[in-house]
């Protein structure tokens, strides 16, 4: 499955408005949200217009819309986003499209947009949207009692933040990431997981077989649906440079423990922008 963020475009108000109204959604939102057209057409212009400063985003899972979230700058100074209006459509529930959704906008906001810090608030008897937020690896930072009178009563919110540090990983890290990925492709055939860590613009050398350069993340998916590795790997030895370039050797699992060529790894704004894999023994017959 595949999920993708893209900022919301005027045609999507009708969508946005029955998803605000739908009666497993709207009593878990904020009493002040937008629901009638009027009030999120204005959201999306803004959006549109003000992307660094307001968001509302589209999240899509296989390329069809299944939910909106969004941020707005609370604090221009110290670099401050309020995340909000997060809802996700039923329909969509229990693929975890909500949390691979939250974890992109983190990346977008933190390493891209250049924020400083992400914050939300969760009312206390809204038990999915809080364990979602710590899937989603938002740090809990304490509780605001009794504060927004909702459905007849005053309730608490649980408060969580994120700040660039937490989610911008290492290079060795990514590589970790990458590794594991790649043997869960292996195992399963579906290498999406593993992808989602390239950036967009990425590129994937190969030294030592005949094939690629590969430029950009919709090349390096063509390249591992046309030509599938057949056997998963181990790292034998991890070096990390100064500025956070990786070098690693690895060795096949058919043949433990011997070196079968190195990754050069070099991460960008938290994600994989470049990889080099070299072999020095093809003859295996399997790919990274």
């Amino acid at each position: 499955m595949s999920v993708h963020l893209r900022r919301a475009e005027p045609d999507d108000v009708d969508f946005l408005v029955e998803l605000a109204n739908h009666p497993e959604v709207e009593p878990f939102m904020g009493a002040r949200r937008a629901r009638d057209a009027d009030a999120v057409r204005a959201q999306v212009e803004r959006s549109q217009s003000r992307p660094e400063e307001f968001g509302r985003l589209v999240i899509e899972a296989d390329g069809e819309r299944a939910g909106v979230l969004g941020y707005e700058l609370v604090n221009e100074r110290n670099g401050i986003a309020q995340l909000e209006a997060l809802a996700l459509h039923p329909c969509a529930r229990g693929r975890g499209v909500a949390d691979a959704a939250a974890r992109r906008l983190q990346r977008l906001l933190l390493l891209e947009l250049g924020f400083h810090r992400l914050q939300l608030e969760c009312y206390a008897f809204n038990e999915r949207a809080i364990r979602h937020a710590e899937r989603a690896g938002f740090v809990r930072e304490g509780v605001k009692r009794k504060a927004y009178h909702r459905h007849g009563e005053w309730v608490d919110a649980v408060l969580f933040g994120l700040v660039r540090e937490d989610v911008e990983p290492s290079g060795r890290k990514l590589l970790e990431e990458h590794v594991a990925g790649f043997n869960a492709g292996v195992r399963s055939g579906d290498f999406g997981p593993m992808l989602g860590a390239f950036a967009d613009d990425a590129e994937l050398v190969f030294e030592g077989v005949p094939v690629g350069p590969f430029a950009g993340r919709d090349a390096i998916a063509a390249a591992y649906r046309e030509r599938p590795p057949d056997d998963e790997i181990d790292v034998l030895d991890v070096e990390e440079g100064a500025d956070g370039v990786v070098a690693a050797r690895y060795a096949w699992r058919r043949e433990p423990g011997k070196p079968a060529g190195t990754m050069i790894l070099t991460p960008r704004q938290g994600r994989i922008g470049r990889l080099v894999v070299s072999f020095e023994d093809y003859a295996c017959g399997a790919r990274q």
